[in-house]
C-alpha cells in the first residue's frame, strides 16, 4: 500500500516534490508517524522525512524547528482524533451514564490498540509537567467531566469534584487499555469489567463526598502501621 512517506528515489536524482504550500506541514506529520510505526521513534529526523517526501531540509525546518516540535505536532494531531472518537462514542451512547462510560472506555481502548505508536507518543508528552493540557489532552478530561457533572445533576452518581472523579476514571480506563494492548486485542471483557467496577464506586449511595483535605487530615492523625495500641486482656 502506497503512503505519503514511501521512498521512491531512483539513483541520486532529486525527486520532484508532490506538495504545495499549505499542506506540507500535514504531510510531515503523517510521514513522521509512519516512520515511527515502521522503524521506531529513534529513526525520526526531519532530514529523513524531507528525503522521503521529496522536499528540501530547509522546507521541513520552516514548519518544525526540530524533532521535538514535530513530535509535539504528532501528539496534538493524535489528541484531536482521540477526542473526536471518545466524544462521538459518548454522544452515540444516549443519556445513560452507564452506557456513556462503556462506550467511551471501549473507544479509548480501541484507539490505543489501533494507533499504538501514536498513542505512546501522545502519552509520553502527558507524563511531562503540563504536557496533557499543552498537547490537547485536557479536552478528553473535559469530556469526562461533562458526563460526570450531568450524572451528578441527575442524582445518578455520588457528589464530589468532577475534575478529580474524571482523573480517577481516566486512570482506570488508561491502565486497562494498556494491559489490554499486551493481550488479545479482540477481548473487551477487561474494559467492560473495569467500567462496571468503576461505576459501582460512583453510584450515589448517599455517602459523604470524598474530600482530599479531610483525607489528609485523617491520615495525619492515624497511627502508623505496627504502632496501633493493642488492648490488654484486662481491658477487654
Amino acid at each position: 500500500m502506497s503512503t505519503v512517506c514511501e521512498n521512491k528515489f531512483v539513483g541520486s536524482r532529486k525527486p520532484k516534490s508532490r506538495y504545495h504550500h499549505g499542506d506540507l506541514r500535514a504531510a510531515l506529520i503523517e510521514c513522521g508517524l509512519e516512520l515511527i510505526q515502521r522503524k521506531g521513534i529513534h529513526a525520526l529526523t526531519l532530514r529523513e522525512i524531507g528525503k522521503r517526501l521529496g522536499v528540501s531540509r530547509s522546507a521541513a525546518y520552516r514548519h518544525f524547528k526540530d524533532k521535538d516540535a514535530l513530535l509535539f505536532a504528532i501528539c496534538e494531531a493524535g489528541f484531536i482524533d482521540f477526542g473526536n472518537l471518545v466524544d462521538t462514542a459518548r454522544k452515540d451512547a444516549g443519556d445513560s451514564f452507564a452506557a456513556q462510560m462503556d462506550a467511551m472506555a471501549l473507544a479509548y481502548a480501541r484507539f490505543a490498540d489501533e494507533h499504538r505508536d501514536q498513542f505512546e507518543v501522545m502519552f509520553a508528552a502527558v507524563l511531562k509537567p503540563g504536557g496533557a493540557a499543552e498537547a490537547g489532552g485536557g479536552r478528553n478530561l473535559k469530556i469526562l467531566e461533562e458526563s460526570i457533572r450531568e450524572a451528578q445533576r441527575n442524582g445518578a452518581i455520588r457528589e464530589g469534584d468532577p475534575g478529580l472523579l474524571a482523573r480517577v476514571v481516566w486512570a482506570l480506563v488508561h491502565g486497562a487499555s494498556m494491559l489490554r494492548r499486551e493481550g488479545d486485542s479482540a477481548d473487551v471483557t477487561l474494559i467492560r469489567l473495569s467500567t462496571e467496577i468503576l461505576r459501582s464506586g460512583l453510584i450515589n449511595q448517599q455517602t459523604p463526598a470524598f474530600s482530599p483535605q479531610a483525607a489528609d487530615k485523617g491520615a495525619g492523625h492515624a497511627e502508623p502501621p505496627g504502632r496501633q495500641r493493642v488492648k490488654r486482656s484486662s481491658e477487654t
